[in-house]
């Protein structure tokens, strides 16, 4: 009997822990009318340390507390201390998250994006970091938990050691990135850039990641949950009138189901569909148009020129 209540609680437990994150961040920003309270990667890390059946990247959870922080609080001050256009602004936000990442020795890609997002939405309060960081505390409380229950294995931390070619790795990712940005404030399309893509396309170019041996579905999974959370707040906020958060957790309860029906954990996709949280009202097609644009554009670069292999196979099979 204890055996089959284990068995129910490893398969609904964590994924209730996950839904309960976005609707608890999002309600909190309804209750208090503090948008700045939605941090999309908290979705992203809840994704990968909750829901996920194996912790999504090689890290602990102190690293993962302190490098959000260290990444939110430079977002923030990238906005209020580099007099820069936004495009400018944005390229320099992902440069130090690259360098941070490397410098971290974990993969925890999300740090990424909490140094993004503040210089997106061009941020100057003090409530983000507030929320950021305990939002992610939050997280890792709920991972403790698991683990305690024995839902979830106690993973052990080996720090990377990233060699010359890691660092120069940095560079034609940052160029691709940098002209994306460009690219994404000159026209208007904001939403090309937005900080879980620019996560993805990071994990991406990753040797040996997962999710570029089928890039195609990676990328489809990407370009629907973004399209998830723009209709879950049409839906539900827009058409009935009810509240931010039970769209919140009915676009990510979506992302679970895609997950386990295209067999994909990416934690951007939680991310994607939070942020459709973020965005105005009268943009969310065009924020799902361009995210679907986006993640076509940044998995095409990472398999063209991270991953030459699978990108001759693909095109070998266009044929």
């Amino acid at each position: 009997m204890r055996q089959k209540v284990k068995i129910v609680l490893r398969a609904v437990l964590p994924s209730a822990f996950f839904l309960l994150t976005a609707a608890v961040m999002v309600g909190a920003a309804e209750i208090l009318g503090e948008k700045e309270i939605i941090f999309p990667e908290a979705g992203a890390i809840a994704l990968g340390a909750l829901a996920a059946p194996r912790l999504a990247w090689r890290t602990d959870k102190r690293s993962v507390f302190f490098l959000i922080g260290i990444c939110a609080c430079a977002g923030v001050l990238i906005v209020l201390y580099l007099p820069l256009p936004l495009a400018w602004q944005l390229i320099a936000a992902y440069l130090f998250g690259q360098a941070v990442l490397l410098a971290s020795r974990t993969t925890f890609a999300p740090l990424i994006s909490a140094a993004v997002l503040p210089v997106l939405l061009q941020t100057r309060s003090p409530v983000y970091l507030a929320a950021a960081l305990a939002l992610t505390a939050l997280v890792l409380l709920l991972r403790s938990a698991l683990e305690g229950l024995g839902l979830r294995p106690r993973e052990r931390f080996v720090p990377l050691s990233p060699s010359g070619a890691d660092w120069a790795d940095l560079w034609p990712r940052t160029l691709v990135a940098a002209l994306l940005c460009l690219l994404a404030v000159g026209s208007g399309w904001l939403y090309l850039v937005c900080p879980p893509l620019l996560v993805a396309f990071t994990e991406f170019t990753r040797a040996g990641n997962r999710a570029m041996r089928t890039p195609a579905r990676s990328a489809a999974f990407l370009a629907l949950s973004a399209a998830c959370g723009a209709v879950a707040r049409g839906v539900f906020c827009l058409l009935f009138g009810l509240p931010l958060a039970l769209a919140a957790a009915a676009a990510c309860a979506v992302v679970l189901a895609l997950a386990a029906c295209m067999k994909l954990f990416l934690p951007p996709a939680a991310a994607l569909a939070l942020l459709a949280m973020l965005v105005p009202a009268e943009a969310l097609a065009a924020y799902a148009l361009q995210a679907a644009a986006g993640a076509a554009l940044y998995t095409a670069f990472a398999c063209a020129a991270f991953h030459p292999p699978i990108a001759g196979a693909a095109l070998r099979s266009a044929k």
